[in-house]
């Protein structure tokens, strides 16, 4: 048997102890063995540079006790710690008792505290400043998602099949029911005043509705992923990305000129397709574009309303262009 082959079965054997050992040992490096130097040199007098370490037992802390200077410190501490706490519950008990009523412009802030988290990315970790775990937040959620109220869109970073979301990365949340968020956080009034839902919420709105949409025409019960640059410095995010025939579609929510939208650009560069979609507040259009690389591709643009309908004008649309 060679080094190897016996490495590698110590390795199957060892597994719960061998992939851990890294981090142990940073961990042990960075952390323990810090924590040891300074609990020995506080039953130790050293001048650093002159002489060694010398033995003096509880001195340092006798005479800690004995300074008049520690218990003012202390004293501060506990005074700043207090007022500040005191502060913090006062004005945050006022603030709720002050919204928990109607006025003037009530609906839109409740509707602050609600939708920032539809259709957003999250981090587990301290969800909403709550400073929970990871672990923790992600049972909830995972209660949530039993009860089929919310689901989780994982990101993928290429552009065709098959679809492998990376979940390392940071998902979305899907809230199932975007009425239920409308009626809740009070908005019904300002959705349905809104020209166009890009408007509302920089596009939290128009994402929500159209993941809900697009969840229900695929009939899986699963939110649609979407499409981010595999570069860890890059913001580069594409809203959805569905399978067809294929070929993996790109689906951005948003208005403007397609020469604005530098993030589909990325993605119809690495796609082996010309396709693309965009949901918008307009009529249905299709035309040809082009990429700020200069590659040509073909955009077709749907109202708002019709995210439920991609696929069925899908077809429609690779007929008009002759593919």
């Amino acid at each position: 048997m060679s080094v190897l082959d016996a490495i590698s079965r110590f390795v199957d054997r060892r597994q719960a102890l061998v992939f851990p050992a890294p981090a142990v040992a940073v961990l042990f490096l960075l952390v323990v063995l810090p924590i040891a130097f300074n609990l020995y040199l506080a039953f130790t007098k050293w001048t650093v540079g002159l002489g060694q370490p010398r033995w003096i037992g509880f001195d340092n802390f006798v005479e800690l006790v004995a300074d008049e200077r520690v218990w003012n410190g202390v004293w501060v501490m506990m005074l700043f710690s207090g007022l500040s706490l005191a502060l913090e519950l006062g004005l945050g008990l006022a603030i709720a008792i002050y919204f928990n009523r109607e006025f003037r412009g009530s609906e839109l802030v409740q509707a602050i505290y609600i939708f920032p988290f539809a259709a957003t990315r999250i981090r587990m970790n301290g969800f909403a400043n709550t400073g929970y775990s990871s672990r923790q937040i992600a049972s909830v959620f995972a209660i949530l998602e039993n009860l089929m109220m919310v689901r989780f869109a994982y990101p993928v970073i290429s552009a065709s099949l098959p679809v492998m979301p990376d979940h390392s990365r940071f998902p979305r949340l899907q809230i199932a029911d975007t009425g239920m968020v409308s009626y809740f956080s009070g908005i019904r009034e300002a959705l349905s005043e809104a020209d166009d839902l890009n408007a509302v919420f920089g596009r939290q709105v128009s994402r929500q509705v159209v993941g809900q949409e697009l969840m229900a025409a695929m009939g899986t019960g699963d939110a649609p992923g979407f499409w981010v640059r595999d570069k860890t410095q890059s913001s580069a995010e594409v809203d959805f990305v569905i399978p067809y025939e294929g070929m993996l579609i790109p689906v951005m929510v948003r208005s403007g000129e397609p020469g604005r939208l530098r993030a589909l650009h990325q993605f119809v560069d690495i796609a082996p397709h010309p396709y693309a979609i965009r949901l918008y507040g307009g009529p249905l259009a299709i035309r040809q574009a082009e990429t700020l690389s200069g590659k040509k591709y073909f955009l077709m643009s749907l109202p708002y309303f019709l995210p439920g309908k991609i696929i069925e004008h899908l077809e429609g649309f690779r007929r008009f262009v002759g593919e």
